[in-house]
Order: C-alpha cells, then structure tokens, then sequence
C-alpha cells in the first residue's frame, strides 16, 4: 500500500486539487496541510517523528511543496501584529516540516527557496550557455540608464502584489523602463529588475517535471507586453515543439534542482530563445491538456512512490 503522499498547499488551488484527485483515482489518499490549515488539523513533531492529525508520516513518504501558505498580500496584516507574527511562525513550521527527516520532495525546500531567486536563476542560465537578457538591480538610476541602455523594461523582485494606503490590493507587472520611471523611481526602497527590452515573436512556457518537458507558445503581436494583465491570453496558448530549448529548459531545472519549474522564454525577431524566468511553484494547468497532462501525471507518479 502507497504511503500517503505530503502535499502542502491549499487543495482550492485547482493545481493541487487536480493531482489530490488523480491520486485518489489511484487508491492514494493524500495529507494535504498549509500554514493555515495545519493548527486546525492537529500536529505533532520532534527529532525524529511527524504526526498530522492522527497519522504518523514516515520517511518514506514522498512530498509537494505547492504552497506553503495561501497568499496574504490582500490582508493588509501590520508588520509585526499577533496576526503577521502568528502566520509567519506557522510558515517557519512548514519550513520545519519540510527539512524534517530523510523524506523526498519533488523540489527540496532549500531549492525551491534559491531558484526563486530571480538574479541567481539567470546568472546560472548564463553559466550553462543559456542566452539571457542584460539585467541589473541597483539603486542608481543612472547606473541602470548605463547598463541596459534606453529601450528597457522594468519587473518586482519579488512579488507584485501589495495592499495600497486604503487597503486595496494592487499589482505590478512588468513594465517599460521609460525616463520618467528612472526620475521618480526609489530603486534603493523597492528594488526592482531592469532588463534589456527584447523584440518578441513568441513567448514560450516550458514546464518541466523530472526528464518529463513541455511546451506552449503565445504569439507576441496581439498581447501587450505582460501578457498576464490580459485574461483571453490564457486561453490562446498552443502546444509547441521546440526540442533544443526544452533541452535547456531541462538542464536549468536539474542545474537550480528542483524537480518541477515553470519558465517563460522568448522568441525573440532575431537571435535565439532567450530564457526570463522560472518559477518552481508555477502555473500549468491554463495550458493546452497536451502539455498540461504528462507534466500532472508526472507529478502523481512522483508522489505514488513510481521510480
């Protein structure tokens, strides 16, 4: 009998709603817990035992690190209340969980954490000979003007969401780097990516889940420049064959070690692929089903214990 697999996410994101589902077509009944659920549920952990709820998890149990926590960025918490101070221990708990015993992870936290690092993920795509945008995090606008010249765009860090002054959730998404930005921008109080601004034929998503890799394709010219602030863009990708940059797709996955990534490369006028991003936690399921399938089955096999 399959062990019950760990997955730790809320089962309202449709990702892992549809894998707890395949799973449970199997026969395998999955632990599912976050950060907000697991006090609810019950736990219990020391040196050398887990238990949630009234079952105690093994070693040789298997995991998916999906979410660690719904997001709060729409809460509006103070910095350092009973609320924020109370979620962000029950996050270092799911932290804990996660490096506990000899249990594999489809992405071990420790990955997970660094290949979310947008300026590390890029500097070892350029080590592998992946080719990557011009980009530069400074506080200095002139040292950015310097760097990637005047035709740029500019992108959070980290997340773009934030609650602004009357509580209401915003976003930010990438965008031109044009002059006014430059004058009015605190790069040093918010720093943010800047990147050489690329003439884009395609964008690609590249999912990859083990050896297993797939691709779908978006043409540029009917989009705007993040094409996630436009909803019918999500619906129009297409299966997409592109086996050299899957190739690189792959060894950037297994360079960052992470077990599944989610990457948006570009297909540029001129020149070859040109990879941006990769998110270990990333979207797949807006995907056209025969690029979203085996990367899911991928995943299920992963947890059923399948070699």
């Amino acid at each position: 009998m399959p062990r019950p697999p760990l997955l730790v996410g809320n089962e309202s994101d449709s990702h892992l709603q549809v894998v707890a589902e395949r799973l449970r077509a199997h026969r395998v009944e999955p632990v599912i817990f976050d950060a907000d659920s697991l006090p609810q549920m019950g736990f219990s952990l020391t040196y050398d035992q887990l238990v949630i709820g009234d079952l105690e998890i093994t070693d040789d149990s298997r995991g998916w690190l999906r979410r660690a926590a719904p997001s709060r960025w729409t809460t509006g918490d103070l910095v350092g209340s009973v609320p924020d101070v109370s979620f962000r221990a029950r996050v270092r708990l799911i932290a804990t969980i996660a490096r506990h015993g000899n249990r594999e992870w489809l992405t071990h936290i420790d990955a997970l954490q660094a290949a979310e690092d947008r300026v590390h993920q890029l500097a070892v795509a350029r080590r592998i000979g992946i080719s990557v945008p011009r980009t530069i995090v400074s506080s200095d606008p002139s040292e950015i003007q310097r760097a990637i010249g005047d035709d740029a765009i500019v992108k959070p860090l980290m997340s773009g969401a934030f609650v602004d002054s009357e509580g209401q959730p915003q976003a930010v998404h990438t965008a031109p780097l044009t002059c006014e930005v430059l004058e009015r921008g605190d790069f040093g109080a918010a720093p943010f990516v800047a990147q050489e601004r690329i003439d884009v034929r395609q964008h690609l998503r590249v999912v990859t889940a083990g050896s297993t890799v797939r691709t779908a394709a978006l043409d540029a010219d009917h989009w705007p420049l993040d094409w996630r602030t436009a909803d019918e863009a999500h619906s129009s990708w297409v299966q997409y064959e592109a086996p050299e940059v899957e190739k690189q797709a792959t060894l950037l996955a297994a360079e960052t070690g992470v077990g599944f990534s989610s990457q948006d490369w570009l297909v540029p006028t001129t020149g070859p692929p040109t990879f941006i991003d990769l998110n270990p936690a990333g979207q797949w399921m807006f995907l056209p089903e025969d690029v979203a399938n085996p990367i899911t089955e991928h995943i299920v096999d992963f947890l059923r214990g399948k070699p």
